[in-house]
């Protein structure tokens, strides 16, 4: 049974698990060489670089929205 996610600005804190899986999966396929310290800090950069992209995109689609609200 999916979980109810609220859809309320704490609602996007789901996200965050999601992304972690994402990238420690795809970074477990990418890496030719499997070592630890490495593949935590690529982890660790893909991650943040995915948080990073969302809260930009966050903030231009509510730039948007207050730009089309004025109008």
């Amino acid at each position: 049974m999916p979980l109810d996610v609220p859809t309320s600005p704490g609602g996007l804190l789901w996200a965050l698990p999601i992304c972690l899986i994402i990238a420690s999966v795809y970074k477990a396929i990418k890496l030719e060489a499997f070592r630890w310290p490495l593949f935590v800090r690529e982890v660790l950069l893909l991650f943040a670089t995915i948080i990073g992209f969302l809260i930009l995109v966050a903030l231009a689609l509510l730039t948007i929205a207050k730009l089309a609200h004025q109008v």
